[in-house]
């Protein structure tokens, strides 16, 4: 019997127990000795024959494994990572079939995933990426046509390429070709698992470069995409209203719905199956059940009467910020009417939903989607902009159903064509404020002139980069950042994640300064923050205390993947510094006739 055994990625603690038990009972052990740990050799017993397959030709290899099954004997064909994976078995498969004797298969973990663990990163993070193509450049193995880099970079997925590291340059050009930017991240993983494994941040510009630099021509792993910038959404697997098969969620999806009579009830179970939403018949007092989802649901859908939904709510408006959104359904399920939150809660978005499941006619009263008029709040919602000013809405949506034309500055792309009744600028504010005279919307990340007289949309795109010495007090930190903002014009609303050193991962002060901020921490060793490519202030002590030559700099480029936008300041015991990620906007399809509109002056 044979056995194909995936050994791994190196570490020889990561080779499965069941893979473990198999070397401890073979007779033979033909390992690829190029990649295979030949720590995990200990595993056998002291009579096992050892082969080392990097040295011998598949006839060889077939030879050795009949001569084992002559003496019934167990053979183990120890391959690298996951066999199923570059391992070349399909051929020692055929052939074993070809002489009747049997095999099988046992998985192992692959180099990829043992990448990953050592970035502490996901392929997949939630609006980033949910696909990982795993694949190699073209050398003396052919690839076909519809598999070469250039074809797979279109997808501008999450991407693993085996047996590549030798080709950087050639890497680089395809991915180019295929549409990818030079300053998409990229990392290089040498001997992931290994003890001298090495990790390379660059970009898909810098990849030959970055490989020269240090040296590294073979047994790495070369990822490209942005997962490599980590995730800003949570995925829906752990959320508190998101029920499996092991574990009920408080409520499926954030939707509630309700019905106040028999006749009605019908209607609302249909709706609650067809949205996985939740539903309670009300028998008691309908403030009651209102005010606790009020308060904890996206959404609120009465099946009943509108006067007696508006009754309800009203105790609990605040603001349409805050606000869920609320929708009303008559008995027979002919009509869905949005009544609040039509834009920034999605109540309208939701009605066109539910009318697209039951076949009921959606009621949307909003002036700009009857009239099919850019909105603004709504826009903002789907491209993650945070609302500074949400009380200049009102104006900017009275300009344009007044058909005025509102100026939009914004220094990012943004795609497809603007919107009729907008007027595009990527050169910021005018110094006399004259472009944001009348009705306007800013969109970036530093202080407006115009805050007083425009929309301020924020991009949540920026990473701040912190050092601190040991046992820094969360006070001076914030004090530290303040003053960081007031000198950079960095709207904190911007800012999306803090990173730093791994040395800080028990700095207490550090801890709780972000969760004040509510702002996710990323850590990076030493050795990560020194791979980073790209001009900074260096430390001689800096990097005699903590490894690195500069903390906050470097922390803020590897957390963003982007820009360093803003350079060390230094405060007492702490220095900041800011790194920006360019924001993925596009306009909405307003349908045909629109065409693209930009100031003069740009």
């Amino acid at each position: 019997m044979v056995y194909f055994v995936g050994a791994g990625p190196g570490d020889p603690e990561l080779i499965t127990v069941k893979g473990k038990a198999l070397l401890d009972m073979a007779d033979t052990v033909i390992y690829a000795g190029s990649l295979v740990n030949p720590e995990l050799l200990s595993y056998t017993k002291p009579s096992v024959r050892i082969y080392d397959s990097a040295r011998m030709t598949l006839e060889e290899v077939l030879e050795k494994i009949r001569e084992e099954e002559e003496r019934g004997g167990v053979s183990v064909r120890l391959h690298t990572g996951d066999p199923s994976l570059y391992g070349a078995i399909d051929e020692q498969m055929r052939e074993l079939e070809k002489l009747g004797i049997p095999y099988t298969l046992v998985p192992g973990v692959s180099s990829f995933s043992a990448a990953a663990a050592a970035l502490k990163l996901e392929y997949t993070p939630a609006a980033v990426s949910q696909t990982l193509i795993l694949s190699r450049v073209e050398g003396r193995t052919l690839v076909p046509e519809r598999e070469k880099l250039a074809a797979l970079a279109e997808h501008h997925a999450s991407m693993v390429l085996f047996l590549s590291a030798g080709m950087t340059a050639k890497v680089k050009e395809q991915l180019l070709l295929g549409g990818l930017s030079g300053d998409t991240p990229a990392a290089i993983v040498y001997k992931a698992s290994w003890p001298d494994e090495q990790k390379v941040l660059c970009t898909v510009e810098t990849l030959d470069l970055a490989a020269e630099i240090h040296g590294i021509h073979k047994t790495a792993l070369l990822l490209i995409g942005d997962f490599l910038k980590g995730g800003k959404e949570k995925s829906r697997l752990y959320a508190s209203d998101f029920s499996t098969g092991y574990r009920e969620g408080t409520d499926r999806s954030g939707i509630s719905v309700c019905a106040f009579t028999d006749r009605g009830e019908e209607t609302a179970l249909a709706l609650s199956r067809a949205l996985c939403a939740s539903y309670t018949r009300i028998r008691g007092n309908l403030g009651e059940w209102t005010e606790k989802h009020f308060r904890e649901r996206r959404a609120l859908l009465f099946v009943g009467a509108a006067g007696i939904a508006v009754r309800a709510i009203a105790p609990f408006v605040r603001s349409k910020t805050l606000d869920p959104a609320v929708l009303c359904m008559d008995e027979e399920g002919q009509f869905v009417l949005p009544i609040l939150s039509g834009h920034l809660g999605g109540a309208n978005e939701l009605a066109r939903k539910i009318a697209s499941l039951t076949g009921a006619s959606a009621v949307i009263t909003t002036a700009s989607d009857r009239r099919g008029i850019f909105s603004c709040d709504s826009w903002a919602k789907k491209q993650n902009l945070h609302l500074l000013n949400p009380e200049k809405i009102v104006d900017l949506q009275s300009a344009l159903l007044r058909g005025e034309t509102i100026w939009v500055a914004c220094p990012f792309e943004i795609r497809g064509n603007v919107p009729k009744g907008l007027r595009l600028t990527r050169s910021g504010d005018d110094p006399k404020g004259e472009r944001c005279g009348g009705f306007g919307m800013v969109i970036d990340i530093y202080q407006s002139a115009c805050r007083d007289m425009a929309l301020h949309l924020v991009p949540q795109i920026v990473t701040l980069g912190i050092g601190c010495r040991k046992g820094t007090e969360p006070e001076a930190i914030e004090k530290a950042f303040q003053s960081f903002l007031e000198e950079t014009g960095i709207r904190e609303e911007s800012i999306f994640r803090i990173a730093t050193i791994d040395l800080k991962k028990e700095e207490e002060g550090l801890l709780r300064f972000a969760r004040r901020h509510h702002l996710p921490l990323a850590f990076f060793s030493a050795s990560d923050l020194e791979a980073v490519p790209g001009s900074f202030e260096e430390s001689a002590f800096v990097r005699e205390v903590t490894g690195a030559g500069n903390v906050c700099e470097r922390a803020a480029a590897a957390g963003s993947g982007g820009a360093l936008i803003i350079r060390k300041h230094r405060y007492e015991g702490v220095t900041m510094a800011a790194s920006c990620a360019l924001p993925n906007l596009s306009w909405p399809d307003l349908g045909e006739g629109q065409e693209e509109e930009r100031d003069p002056r740009d």
